[in-house]
This record gives structure tokens, sequence and C-alpha cells, in this order.
């Protein structure tokens, strides 16, 4: 799971790009962030749920992900194989201007392109994996073949959503804070909002309740803590700020399928 707010693509491809196979064998969240990039994600096998636009994508075997550069967004996964493909702004400006201001549909499976583009994702995977003296030119007549098909049958009308920087602010700030005990009102007052006001903006702009977001974040660590760590329950989640211990084991279930008890492989303290 990664701690980062915006994500700064570190290329690993002599075009410029960023192409990698994920192989995830645990469930897992990653909270909301951005790139300044356009990432397209391709599962082989799995599923990974997308919170972007205000709107809940879900992902699955052969098909992916567009998401515009800025659009702030998280990821939840159950185990899962992927292809993950980040493409730097500076590397699509000299084939479409503005390709920072662009949206994309991400509604279109059955379509011919759709699949042409999950074709194209699988050829990048099998160059990667059986590189020879001309994969480059090969690398970069599929990349360009991608990027052609998403901005000539995927790109859209609609303006591309901004999250106004005072909620990116309280987004950041709960990914730092989150061992601290948090609460809407205590954040509202903090950033200077009413506490209605606020929870409202937050669902309107990031598609996700501010309370809901906070029991995320916060049990996304405790999950990892689980994984990684002999103390007790009660313990953990005392150092993860999870005071209601009810409701956060209810939504720990939603979120992975299973209560904190039932993550571990090897006996504990009891809670």
């Amino acid at each position: 799971m990664s701690g980062q707010h915006h994500e700064n693509v570190v290329p690993n491809l002599q075009p410029g790009v960023r192409f990698y196979f994920s192989n995830v064998t645990t469930n897992g969240y990653v909270p909301f962030h951005w790139h300044s990039s356009l990432e397209i994600i391709t599962v082989v096998k799995g599923h990974l749920r997308f919170t972007l636009n205000g709107q809940v994508y879900h992902v699955r075997d052969n098909q992916f992900i567009i998401i515009p550069s800025g659009v702030v967004h998280d990821v939840a996964n159950d185990p899962n194989q992927a292809y993950v493909l980040q493409i730097p702004i500076q590397f699509i400006t000299p084939y479409y201007a503005h390709p920072e201001n662009v949206t994309f549909t991400n509604r279109h499976q059955a379509s011919p392109a759709y699949q042409q583009v999950v074709t194209q994702i699988y050829a990048l995977g099998r160059l990667i994996q059986h590189p020879d003296a001309t994969t480059p030119f090969d690398f970069g007549i599929t990349l360009l073949t991608i990027l052609k098909l998403l901005f000539q049958e995927f790109r859209t009308e609609q303006p591309l959503p901004t999250v106004v920087s005072n909620i990116r602010n309280i987004i950041i700030y709960i990914n730092e804070h989150h061992r601290q005990r948090l609460t809407v009102q205590g954040l509202a007052t903090r950033f200077n909002y009413n506490a209605n006001y606020l929870s409202r903006l937050f669902k309107q702009q990031v598609g996700l309740s501010l309370i809901e977001y906070i029991y995320e974040v916060k049990l996304s660590h405790l999950y990892d803590d689980l994984l990684h760590s002999d103390e007790s329950i009660a313990d953990l989640m005392a150092q993860n700020g999870l005071t209601n211990r009810r409701t956060s084991r209810e939504i720990f279930k939603r979120m992975y399928g299973k209560l904190p008890k039932d993550v571990r492989t090897r006996p504990t303290k009891p809670l």
C-alpha cells in the first residue's frame, strides 16, 4: 500500500513511461491520491474497486480502467494480478494538446475498441517478458496504438472534475495522521468548515463520505498491522485511533470479507 498522496511516476522503460506487472496476494486499500500522469490499470485476474469522479468502478478479469492526470482516486483490492501503465503528461503532449484536461469513459467493455486496448496491453506484457534488440521499437509502436485508441474511442467531452485544494489538504492530513483520533467535527474545526457542510462537500467531491474515508484509511493500516505484528487486536486498534470497536469490526468485514481476528494465520493474544 502506498503512503503517497501525489505520486510522481518514475519511468522504468526507455520511452519515458512506467509499465509493470503487479501480483498482489493479499487484500488491500490505497487511500485517495493522484498522479501527474495518465494511468491505465488492466486486471489479468482478480478484482479492484476504484472510487473516482464520485463513482465506484469494479474492474475484473480482462477489464481496464483509465485514470486521468490529477484525478483524486482510491483503490481497494482482492488478491489480483494486473498490468499497470503510467504515462506522464509530457510524453503525450507532442501527440495531443493539453492531455491534462482530457477525461475518459470507463463503460465500453463490449466494444471492439475496448478489446483492442486489452489486447495491446497484453502485448506490452509479452514484450517486457521476452525483450530483444528491437523490443524498444515494438514497445513504442504498441504504446502509441494504445494512446490513439484511448483518445479516439474513450475520450469524452465532460469537463475534468476538480477537487478543491482544501479537500486535498484534508485527504493528506487524514493519510498522515491516521493513528490519531479523527472526527468530522475535529477536521471541520481544523480546516475552518461547518461540519455538516464539510461532510456534504467531501462526499460530493470524492464520492465517499468523510467518516467512511477516515475508517477505511485507519482499517487499511490495521489490516497491515495484523499481518506483520503479534500485538493484540485491541492494542492495534488503539494504536490506529479506532475507539469504536463495533463499528470498526463492521466496516472491516465489509472491506475485507472477514473480521480482524480471522486475518491472522497464527495464534495471538485474545482481544
